[in-house]
């Protein structure tokens, strides 16, 4: 057997992560022409498990986001044609305590 050289290549689709980034990249482009008044303040994460990562600035912007989730969801997958289980809004580090 021939030893591979280098990192191995992560598939986008199926990987031991549990991300899928081809998914993951065409939720941030939805979320970026979405008419959401607090998309300027989010940085979108990676989907991981069919549970979409959100990070905020604010413990405001936590709530509201996580109210608004099941619309949210439901909106993902009229759009992009897939489902996301969750979503999962977290505080960025710095803002943490």
């Amino acid at each position: 057997m021939k030893k591979q050289k280098g990192p191995e290549r992560i598939n986008i689709e199926e990987n031991s992560l549990g991300i899928n980034f081809k998914k993951s990249e065409k939720i941030k482009n939805y979320f970026n022409k979405s008419s959401y008044p607090w998309k300027n303040d989010i940085v979108t994460g990676p989907l991981v498990d069919n549970v979409f990562i959100i990070y905020v600035n604010s413990k405001r912007l936590k709530d509201v986001i996580e109210l608004e989730s099941l619309k949210i969801i439901n909106n993902i997958e009229k759009k992009l044609g897939f489902s996301v289980n969750s979503i999962l809004v977290q505080l960025q580090n710095n803002q943490q305590k």
